[in-house]
């Protein structure tokens, strides 16, 4: 991602670049070895102005929402096993090199994330946002608490008066993406099942 274009954009709408968290994969070399490429889009960090999210996570995951994560994404990898085959230090460190994550809002927030202020951020972040999804080009997004931003900022086809009972295919970006929710306070074993009951129908490992 050439973040110079997220600073000259940050700079026209009059906000300091650098505030910017940088996101994205988070290791080219693994990312490139994994077979199922997994995005997370998320809201924004939490009190992290300026930061890069690659140097959070050299040293494997930090933060219970992180290792959340990675448990989903352990599973979405590797066909669903038992929970307690993907529930260790050893699987996680491992899975979030494996990882992509973005943003809506890349500037810093709080403990708890306005959405009024997330989505009004996606809106004027749409097109380096979706610049950012096409040169992650993953084979499957799990929308995280920000399903609602993500139908229009990738031209989901949805069922309007459904729009969160299934997987979806979407055709501008060759992926499937997940309506879920946000990994913070989670039951974890509970959560996992759930998500291999909502990824398994759309086929990933035939």
């Amino acid at each position: 991602m050439d973040w110079a274009k997220w600073d000259e954009h940050y700079k026209k709408i009059g906000i300091n670049s650098g505030r910017i968290c940088r996101d994205g994969i988070f290791d080219d070399k693994e990312w490139e070895r994994t077979k199922r490429k997994v995005l997370f889009i998320l809201k924004e960090v939490n009190d992290w102005e300026g930061g890069n999210l690659k140097d959070l996570f050299e040293n494997g995951p930090k933060y219970q929402m992180w290792h959340t994560i990675c448990r989903w994404a352990a599973g979405i990898q590797n066909g669903f096993p038992n929970f307690e085959e993907i529930n260790n230090w050893d699987v996680l460190s491992t899975t979030i090199k494996s990882l992509a994550s973005i943003n809506l809002k890349k500037t810093s927030g709080g403990a708890s994330a306005n959405m009024s202020v997330v989505n009004a951020y996606a809106v004027v972040n749409q097109a380096l946002l979706q610049e950012q999804i096409t040169l992650i080009a993953p084979d499957i997004v799990i929308a995280c608490g920000t399903f609602e931003s993500v139908i229009w900022l990738m031209n989901l086809r949805v069922d309007p008066d459904n729009p969160y009972t299934k997987t979806i295919f979407s055709d501008d970006y060759h992926c499937w993406v997940v309506p879920w929710r946000h990994p913070g306070r989670v039951n974890n074993e509970k959560t996992y099942y759930e998500l291999k009951k909502i990824i398994e129908p759309v086929g990933l490992y035939k």
